[in-house]
């Protein structure tokens, strides 16, 4: 549920609640929690298991990609996030599924709440986000990572600066539906009018380094969740351009340039993280009393259908689809931030 608030309301709310690829051969800088099983044990459909305790204290507005290394292990790259004093800049993260270990990259993004990753021939792409808490300004980069070299690489701009938004990959085209785009009190190229919701979606094309405008979504989507069935681009839930938690339900069809506006939510959830798992779209997120709510979306029946809720949260969530001993899994990566305030809730989802 607090995904999304503002820093310094999240920490205060700490003391309340107080008182109340390649992957390189270096050492992970944390070792796995003896307290955590493994994550090949959770072999049991529609369960959940702990996973090693992410490095450090950047857990706030990460992204996170997946890219398989040499041996076929799913390794999840994180990028940027802040600390709880705002700081930004942290290093680069790799998660390895199949050893349940962390390791500390020397490529640093200076970015949180970016408009998502997307791996195209096993480079991953990330636009857009914020550069800094204390003057959160949106921008509007584009980043190429490459796992083989650990070197970011700055393409072509985003047509806006937008934060807050979801990334699919259809083909070789990355699409990205930002949820907030910034303004700087006059009309500017690469500006909004003024700071607002938004609901263009675009395309980028690695092979050209070109942007194009795609049609737009019928819904706001801000801090919603997005994956790729069929390859088509569906993107659920978030907030609407009055900042309240939307269950609508979008589909975009690349072959037609159109929009479909398909079965809700059951519950309007906030802080909402998911991905794409065996063709069904897993959703988890927080009612407004607090509750912790997963369902996955049948495309073939247009239902939405209840799963086990995670036995703990994290208001730092980010998820990805990850493949462990031949299948594929939810990989929720939760925090920490800051020494303490938020501990880290990371864990891994078997459907």
């Amino acid at each position: 549920m607090y995904r999304h608030l503002p820093l310094q309301l999240l920490l205060g709310l700490s003391v309340v609640l107080a008182a109340c690829g390649e992957d390189t051969p270096t050492q992970p800088s944390t070792a796995p929690d003896p307290g955590h099983a493994a994550p090949s044990l959770a072999i049991t459909s529609n369960s959940w298991s702990p996973i090693a305790p992410m490095p450090c204290c950047h857990g706030f507005g990460v992204s996170v990609g997946v890219v398989p290394n040499s041996a076929g292990q799913s390794i999840a790259y994180v990028f940027g996030g802040t600390d709880d004093m705002g700081r930004t800049g942290v290093s680069t993260r790799a998660y390895n599924v199949a050893t349940n270990t962390w390791s500390t990259k020397s490529s640093q993004a200076y970015v949180f709440h970016s408009n998502g990753v997307g791996n195209i021939g096993g480079k991953l792409y990330f636009t857009g986000g914020y550069d800094e808490y204390g003057s959160p300004i949106s921008i509007a980069s584009t980043w190429e990572y490459d796992p083989a070299t650990d070197v970011l690489t700055q393409k072509a701009d985003l047509p806006l600066h937008t934060a807050e938004g979801v990334t699919g990959v259809i083909g070789d085209r990355l699409y990205v539906l930002p949820g907030y785009c910034y303004a700087i009190g006059l009309v500017s190229p690469g500006f909004c009018n003024q700071e607002e919701a938004i609901r263009k979606l675009f395309r980028y094309n690695p092979a050209t380094n070109i942007w194009v405008t795609k049609a737009s979504a019928p819904h706001y989507h801000r801090n919603g969740v997005g994956g790729v069935i069929d390859n088509k681009f569906y993107v659920v839930g978030g907030q609407d351009d009055r900042r309240n938690t939307t269950r609508n339900l979008d589909v975009y069809d690349p072959a037609t340039n159109t929009w479909q506006t398909l079965a809700p939510l059951p519950t309007a959830l906030d802080g909402v993280v998911g991905a794409v798992l065996q063709g069904q779209l897993f959703v988890i997120g927080t009612t407004s009393g607090g509750s912790i709510r997963h369902y996955a979306y049948n495309p073939t029946s247009n239902r939405w259908n209840a799963k086990a809720p995670p036995p703990v949260w994290g208001f730092t969530s980010e998820a990805a689809k990850v493949f462990l001993n031949g299948t594929s899994r939810m990989l929720v990566v939760a925090g920490p931030v800051g020494d303490g305030f938020f501990p880290d809730a990371s864990q891994l989802y078997t459907p």
